[in-house]
């Protein structure tokens, strides 16, 4: 029985920090394309990089690299 809570408990931690990793970025819109930025919480440097009008802007602390994923997307 306390195998079984261990293993939730982990579950559980991993997909905390899996979301608090993967962050929503802010972004400038501009017609067909728009200007995405954030800064990491670990270094404190600020990227930015552009997304199509109907992406969303997603950014990874860990790997310090900003992506674009669909409007209805999940960023990871």
């Amino acid at each position: 029985m306390r195998f079984i809570a261990a293993l939730g408990l982990s579950a559980a931690l991993a997909m905390a920090f899996t979301v608090s990793v993967s962050t929503d970025a802010e972004a400038a819109k501009k017609g067909k394309s728009k200007m995405c930025s954030a800064s990491n919480m670990i270094t404190g440097k600020k990227a930015s990089w552009k997304c199509g009008a109907a992406e969303k802007c997603c950014y990874d602390t860990v790997s310090a690299k900003g992506t674009c994923v669909p409007a209805s997307g999940i960023c990871l």
